[in-house]
């Protein structure tokens, strides 16, 4: 895993800085929602971003 998530929306994507920005702010969201009703959903950033399970420590970590 070289890249962060953000990085890869930008390239594979062609999303904005602004708009990736806003979707991972979004998976977060859920992230925390899911977190707060007792659920680890560590398939998230397969549902939000089509990436594998090792990139929820990016989504965990990227400041917002």
């Amino acid at each position: 895993m070289g890249e962060n998530i953000k990085a890869i929306l930008m390239d594979r994507d062609g999303m904005s800085e602004e708009e990736a920005n806003s979707l991972i702010e979004q998976a977060k969201e859920d992230l925390q929602e899911r977190i707060d009703e007792g659920d680890m959903p560590f398939d998230i950033c397969e549902e939000w971003f089509g990436l594998e399970p090792d990139y929820l420590d990016d989504l965990i970590e990227l400041p917002f």
